[in-house]
């Protein structure tokens, strides 16, 4: 990713935020790259937290998250710069090239129980995934970045809708292009032809951290309607689960409607700051949903997805 960035105009800085790496390669990568900035925190912050570390030190008045398996393309940078020519623009992404796939992703949107989904063709997205996107620090000091209770996985998703809902516009720019192999922190995730494989810690927190999402970002009445739904797709999923062999995994999603439960407080403080400051009404935000239930457009399609349960999931949240 860092040799990509190299020969990019535009670019004031880079920082590199290591979460508890075990493999010496922050000292080599600081010999190969003497004019970088590396954030040490004294244990693994997670996606959130991490990029919330990096964002505090940044001088920059736009600010750029990358995973580090990206390679960026040449230009993409002042491209994704230039579509914040518009002061509506808050939060803006490339297009995305899965190398593992052969596909292309133009920004991504959820259906209304938040699952994710990625749109092939260029539109106007919901959101952009946090394996590259650019944001003002306006807007990231107003929203107070990312909610780092979740670690990873929907982040991006909670960020981007807040960002809409305050009345930022988020945009694709197709001729920035980021290369994203994709699962380098948490293996699976994505179909594919034999099937759909993930992994315990992805399912465990997108479940999770997707209801928490939810109850901050839709408007009273849709939230009544989503959130039984939600609760009762959980149920399933964990039913589901267990029957198919992961009992671990499914009690990590039950696990998780508890987390929401002990972490309401928090969810509804930031829920009044979220519509509090809201310009945009539910149906802007539901015009940029997919219409469909994605969950069960996948469970026909792939069947149950494969879990591994090798690394059991513990990750303590901050509280605040």
């Amino acid at each position: 990713m860092l040799e990509s960035l190299v020969d990019q105009p535009d670019l004031l800085e880079t920082i590199v935020v290591d979460n508890g790496s075990t493999d010496g390669s922050v000292a080599s990568t600081r010999r190969r790259f003497p004019g970088l900035i590396v954030v040490d925190p004294p244990r693994n912050l997670g996606f959130a937290a991490g990029a919330n570390a990096g964002a505090r030190i940044a001088r920059g008045e736009l600010l750029l998250f990358l995973n580090p398996d990206v390679r960026v393309a040449p230009l993409a940078v002042a491209a994704l710069a230039s579509a914040f020519g518009s002061s509506d623009v808050g939060v803006a992404g490339p297009r995305i090239e899965l190398d593992h796939l052969g596909e292309v992703e133009f920004g991504s949107t959820i259906d209304p129980l938040g699952y994710p989904v990625s749109l092939s063709v260029p539109s106007r997205p919901l959101y952009i995934s946090g394996c590259a996107l650019m944001t003002t620090r306006e807007a990231f000091e107003t929203l107070s970045g990312f909610d780092e209770r979740y670690f990873m996985f929907a982040e991006d998703v909670d960020y981007c809708w807040r960002a809409f809902l305050r009345g930022w516009d988020v945009q694709v720019v197709p001729d920035a292009a980021v290369a994203h192999y994709g699962g380098a922190s948490a293996p699976g995730g994505y179909p594919t032809e034999s099937g759909l494989a993930t992994t315990e810690f992805r399912v465990v927190l997108r479940e999770r951290n997707t209801l928490a999402a939810l109850l901050k970002c839709y408007r009273l009445p849709m939230l009544a309607a989503v959130v039984p739904s939600y609760l009762l797709q959980s149920f399933a999923t964990a039913a589901a689960l267990a029957a198919a062999g992961r009992p671990r995994t499914a009690a990590g999603v039950v696990g998780g409607l508890w987390w929401n439960a002990r972490e309401l407080p928090r969810t509804l403080e930031l829920r009044r700051a979220a519509q509090h400051a809201r310009r945009r009404n539910e149906r802007g935000v539901l015009r940029r949903m997919h219409p469909g239930l994605q969950k069960l457009t996948l469970l026909r399609k792939f069947g149950v997805p494969r879990v591994d349960e090798s690394r059991h999931v513990h990750v303590a949240a901050p509280r605040s």
